[in-house]
């Protein structure tokens, strides 16, 4: 086995780990993917951080094991950090959803109507495809696979 097969393989089992841990969690809505990942980091930590950083590990797996950094990936893992800067990692321990709901809300939005407000939490409320909910771990794991197969990105 290569490693290019062997980074395919480690970044399918990864994001598939991932797929599997947010799947048996019951994730239905935006809001449920974010509050799992939440409760995660919060009461597992360890697996918590296994799976909110799935991007982070295959980029590292990438550069040592093929000496290649991954430009797709790496702007998806900013982006990635930024949104879990912005909800997940928060000054609040809590074990109600709608607390958490509210809260994130609140802290991206400074000034909403109570029409605004409902809006947003009825649409991450509102039951997602499964397609949709992890188009996110799709896309990465596309971008690893083309990435070793167009031998693109930036060699270390």
């Amino acid at each position: 086995m290569d490693n290019a097969t062997l980074i395919e393989i480690i970044a399918f089992l990864i994001i598939a780990f991932r797929i599997y841990i947010l799947n048996s969690m019951q994730v239905k809505s935006a809001l449920d993917k974010m509050f799992v990942i939440y409760s995660l980091k919060n009461h597992s930590p360890f697996l918590g951080y296994i799976v909110m950083f799935y991007i982070e590990i295959i980029l590292v797996a990438e550069y040592y094991i093929l000496g290649v950094l991954d430009v797709g990936l790496l702007f998806l893992a900013v982006i990635d950090v930024f949104i879990q800067y912005k909800n997940i990692f928060i000054s609040l321990v809590t074990n109600d959803k709608e607390v958490y709901l509210e809260t994130i809300i609140k802290s991206n939005f400074k000034t909403l109507t109570r029409d605004e407000y409902h809006k947003i939490a009825d649409e991450l409320k509102k039951p997602q495809p499964v397609w949709k909910l992890y188009s996110t771990e799709l896309i990465v794991f596309v971008f690893v696979i083309w990435t070793i197969s167009m031998g693109n990105g930036f060699n270390g």
